[in-house]
């Protein structure tokens, strides 16, 4: 049973109604709002989430849909005696409208395929896209928001169930729908990172940096705090980095889980979660044995930091990981087949200088000679051998024994790594 047949439809479709209408209505509180309108009246979000919500359940109720046309009907009425008394005011249509299509979304999102749910979503959003989407939920997002959701509706809406599910070539066994899952599901959780990062934490201290950076790509915040030690030196580097890698275990149990075979995933979240809570105790241990002095005692006060990373959602770094993956997944196979699990472990080493998420994704991916135990291993010693690189990185960048507790325990959770690797293959 996969989590797409878990979830009953009905639910899906009614819960994807309800965000979309609710996105729709955000989108044209902030068209509004950038157009000088200081009192909305009729159109704000509540009205167009209701609206949504009458056409799903009408549809629902009866799916011959006269009830839905008698719903269309009286909705029409309201919305033009509400356009009459204010014509004056405001004779704009574009309220009126969206309350319309906001009534269609719910049985289109009975009746329909989610990728034609998901381009009539993306059209209205780009259509409105003058003006910032949400705005901190309603003024506070640029306009390259609306575009950057679009974008990754259209990656996972819209390529991805058009791409044959066959595989690419005899060398490459894996799919062109599994490769282009791999790239949703990643930049999906790249995605959440930024958006968490950018308007929930948006005064974001130092530890901060790390646990939301490391949910991104724990190299680039390692990079990040590496740069601030040099500058600033402060007792909170040394944990950051470690939440950073942490926050990498995280991210990567994550998307075993997601995309991995039930007898290599579920196995792979004992060691995961332990190298989890390990590093969690670290960080911790490493916060109270060197704790933060006060600004003036030979520290200065981490109150501006340089953003973590860039925007997660470039279509050219999609397509490159794209190729990093199908990239990974021959070379696999190649070193598989010639250097058995020795040389997969060596690969697996090699692979920390660059990002670990390919290799392990190409790893999932199955068609090799390869023991369960060795597969396991290898994805788990590529995550130490990653947290390794990034430690001696942040040394080399800071030149700063501020970050030697960081670099002292990812040496010691690459070993750990290691042992795990030995012992299971």
């Amino acid at each position: 049973m996969t989590l797409s047949t878990a979830i009953p439809q009905l639910l899906v479709s009614f819960s994807l109604t309800l965000l979309f209408c609710f996105i729709l209505g955000l989108e044209l509180h902030a068209f509004r709002r950038e157009n000088g309108e200081r009192d909305l009246g009729f159109g704000t979000t509540r009205t167009l989430t209701l609206s949504g919500i009458m056409g799903y359940v009408l549809i629902l109720l009866d799916p011959t849909g006269k009830l839905l046309i008698a719903g269309l009907l009286v909705l029409g009425g309201l919305l033009g005696i509400s356009y009459l008394k204010r014509q004056q005011e405001n004779p704009s249509l574009i309220p009126h409208v969206m309350a319309l299509l906001a009534y269609a979304v719910g049985p289109i999102a009975q009746r329909e395929p989610l990728w034609f749910l998901m381009v009539f979503v993306v059209a209205i959003l780009l259509i409105l896209g003058k003006s910032p989407l949400i705005r901190r939920l309603s003024d506070s997002v640029p306009i390259s928001e609306a575009v950057t959701l679009a974008i990754f509706l259209i990656m996972a809406g819209v390529i991805l169930p058009f791409l044959p599910d066959t595989p690419i070539a005899e060398i490459l066994p894996i799919t062109y729908t599994r490769v282009w899952l791999a790239v949703v599901m990643v930049s999906g959780v790249s995605y959440l990172s930024y958006l968490a990062r950018t308007y929930l934490f948006p005064d974001r201290g130092t530890l901060l940096t790390g646990t939301l950076g490391g949910l991104y790509s724990s190299t680039v915040a390692t990079v990040v705090l590496a740069r601030l030690a040099k500058s600033r030196p402060s007792a909170e580097i040394a944990p950051a980095i470690i939440l950073a890698s942490s926050m990498m275990y995280l991210r990567m149990a994550l998307l075993v889980f997601l995309l991995g075979p039930r007898e290599i995933s579920i196995p792979l979240l004992l060691p995961y979660g332990g190298l989890f809570l390990l590093s969690l105790g670290a960080a911790l241990g490493t916060s109270r044995l060197f704790p933060r002095k006060p600004p003036g005692e030979g520290e200065t006060s981490p109150a501006t930091e340089e953003p973590v990373a860039a925007h997660p959602l470039e279509l050219r770094t999609a397509f490159l990981f794209a190729m990093a993956f199908l990239l990974f997944t021959t070379l696999t196979r190649i070193i598989n087949a010639r250097f058995g699990t020795g040389g997969l472990h060596t690969l697996a080493v090699s692979v920390g200088f660059t990002d670990i998420t390919p290799f392990v994704l190409s790893l999932l991916s199955g068609h090799f000679a390869a023991s369960v135990g060795t597969i396991k291993g290898t994805i788990i010693l590529a995550g130490g051998s990653n947290n390794l690189i990034n430690g001696l990185y942040a040394l080399a960048i800071s030149r700063s024994r501020s970050v030697l507790p960081a670099l002292i325990w990812l040496a010691g959770a690459f070993l750990l790594s290691l042992g795990y690797a030995i012992f299971i293959s």
